[in-house]
């Protein structure tokens, strides 16, 4: 018995040591995108990423939409919403990208 409040005070310090590092605990992440009433057949691939704003950037929601989207293509912003059915309460903000080719440089 004399170990157990030794282990538990060892794991409020350890979570407290978390929350000073908010983004290393929940980074964003891909996840599903809503569907499109209506698409047409050559509608751009969507691909949609969850995310806190208070410890992403929206430089960082950009970069894996990038690199879901591929070398190809470039994202598109097309909706924001808050999805607690695809989203975890922590990170509940849905960013969803279009990604259409890259425009061709000459």
């Amino acid at each position: 018995m004399r170990g157990l409040p030794r282990i538990a005070v060892a794991a409020l310090l350890a979570c407290l040591a978390q929350c000073g590092r908010p983004g290393s605990v929940l980074p964003p992440f891909e996840t599903v995108a809503p569907t499109v009433k209506n698409a047409p057949a050559n509608a751009a691939l969507r691909v949609s990423v969850c995310y806190n704003s208070f410890t992403t950037t929206a430089e960082q929601v950009r970069a894996i939409a990038a690199d879901s989207c591929g070398a190809e293509t470039t994202p598109r912003p097309v909706e924001r919403d808050l999805a607690l059915a695809h989203c975890p309460v922590l990170e509940p903000l849905r960013a969803t990208f279009a990604c259409e080719p890259a425009p061709q440089t000459r």
